[in-house]
């Protein structure tokens, strides 16, 4: 992550190379008023180094800090500490999630294109890097000129004759009110926001890729359910027949079996439709065709629906802190409170040192004579007069997208530590939830053989086994997606928390 500290540690560097500078444009000014301006642009710039970051809001303003706790954990355990989070889907012990996951990184269009916006910041901070140190510019230039003998007050015989230039210029501005060096931390902290960005990014992509693959194993899952639920209806049609034929069956039951198995054939190719749309999300998670990609998934192990992850018994609400999307709120919210502070340094006198030198002739004979030399050096100071309302409109933007950077951060938060609650809440409903589904799956497994048995020993009808069947086939459906709920569920805690506790 880049080190928004590392402006602070040039700034002695700069200083220090100030007079060095001045010392190149040599000039009968001598040496002694170049070091006065040299000391005194220190001085000024020693006084007045902090004005940028005393005009803005301070820090903390408009940042509310998170709660203490959050509403569905308990006591967090003393071994969670907030390290930065290090390839968390790995803790499903998933191999294909894993290529997946690696297969995201390295093409997802998004992703390239945050990475792109990181690119920009950096490029834009090294601009905002430029002013802290003089410009030198070196020209040269040759030709032919022709002035107009009616132009000129004295007319000369030779109106046509040439010229050549060989020069070198510098300037520097004194940064007296850290306007520059204000304008540099204020693109480090946007920097820093576009990598934060980009994380964060990153993070949400993973997070749904790994939603979608889950939700790919529970349809899976829900596909097999059903094509067993198929076949056995494939039986109990057949059977149905042949007591008919055998004149021991009645020809509602054959039609009640019919219509069992066009329900449950429905059912099969619904869980086959949803199968190959999450094949397709997936696909365009990784930057792939759909019909690139469904082969290879195809190929995969068969569904199984593995025990969800385990979430300690309390989680610390520091572990927000390694949101990517909340620490990139926060820098932007810094950038804005330096922003608002060199708006109004914008408006202060400006110092700048300028210096030219170099030869010129009319001819090249004598270009590097000494009498062809020439230098120009002296401070120029510019004073804003008069601004027509600028300065109020600009310093009341800056404030008002400072106060947009705050509210920003604060609804972050807040979404953030909702997130961390419903994922909570999630987690421990529903492992209680399954607890009773599996109860119910195995009750309904035992009234379904029950009933098979008891309608083929005469006892019951057709209608009981039909409606133990159905409340099966629902008893394991509904299992199956509780188990991808619980999955879905452990994502989003760990995106919550920003990849992990």
């Amino acid at each position: 992550m880049f080190n928004t500290e590392n402006t602070e540690n040039q700034r002695p560097s700069v200083r220090k190379n100030a007079p060095r500078v001045l010392q190149l444009w040599p000039g009968r000014w001598g040496a002694a008023p170049v070091r006065a301006l040299s000391l005194l642009g220190a001085l000024l710039l020693a006084g007045c180094a902090s004005y940028v970051e005393q005009r803005g809001p301070q820090e903390g303003e408009g940042a509310p800090a998170a709660p203490e706790k959050f509403s569905h954990a308990g006591e967090a355990p003393k071994a969670i500490a907030a390290s930065e989070p290090d390839e968390w889907w790995r803790v499903f012990k998933d191999p294909t999630l894993d290529r997946l996951v690696q297969q995201l990184e390295n093409a997802n269009p998004d992703l390239e294109a945050a990475l792109a916006r990181v690119d920009q910041s950096f490029a834009a901070l090294g601009i905002s890097r430029g002013p802290l140190l003089p410009t030198i510019t070196a020209d040269a230039a040759a030709g032919r000129r022709r002035d107009s003998v009616n132009n000129l007050l004295f007319p000369i015989a030779m109106p046509e004759y040439e010229r050549y230039r060989l020069g070198m210029s510098a300037s520097w501005e004194l940064d007296l009110w850290g306007r520059v060096r204000g304008a540099v931390k204020r693109d480090s902290f946007r920097a820093e926001a576009a990598e934060l960005e980009y994380r964060a990014a990153l993070l949400s992509l993973q997070g749904e890729l790994a939603r979608q693959y889950f939700a790919w194993r529970t349809a899976s899952q829900e596909l097999q359910i059903t094509s067993e639920a198929v076949r056995l209806r494939e039986e109990n049609l057949k059977l149905q027949q042949s007591r008919l034929e055998l004149g021991s069956g009645v020809e509602i039951d054959v039609a009640r079996a019919k219509v069992e198995l066009s329900n449950a054939s429905a059912s099969k190719e619904a869980a086959a439709r949803n199968v190959g749309k999450i094949r397709h999300a997936i696909a365009a998670l990784i930057g792939q065709a759909p019909a690139e990609f469904t082969a290879e998934l195809s190929a995969e192990a068969e569904a199984t629906s593995g025990q969800p992850v385990v979430v300690p018994a309390g989680v610390p609400s520091e572990l927000l802190e390694r949101r990517p999307d909340l620490r990139a709120a926060d820098r932007s919210l810094r950038a804005a409170a330096l922003q608002v502070g060199i708006r109004k340094a914008d408006f202060l006198p400006r110092i700048t040192l300028n210096g030219s030198g170099g030869v010129a002739s009319l001819r090249t004979s004598n270009l590097f004579d000494g009498g062809s030399g020439f230098f120009d050096i002296g401070p120029q100071i510019d004073v804003p007069v008069f601004q027509s309302g600028r300065r109020k409109s600009s310093v009341a933007e800056a404030k008002a997208q400072w106060r947009e950077a705050a509210a920003n951060y604060r609804g972050i938060l807040l979404t953030a530590v909702r997130e961390v609650d419903d994922a909570l809440l999630d987690l421990k409903s529903l492992s209680r939830e399954a607890v009773a589904r599996a109860e119910a799956t195995v009750a309904a497994d035992k009234a379904a053989e029950a009933a098979k048995a008891r309608h083929e020993s005469g006892l019951a009808d057709y209608f009981e086994v039909i409606d133990a069947e159905r409340d099966r086939l629902q008893a394991r459906l509904a299992e199956n997606a509780l188990h991808g709920m619980q999955h879905a569920a452990g994502v989003n805690l760990i995106q919550a928390l920003g990849g992990g506790w």
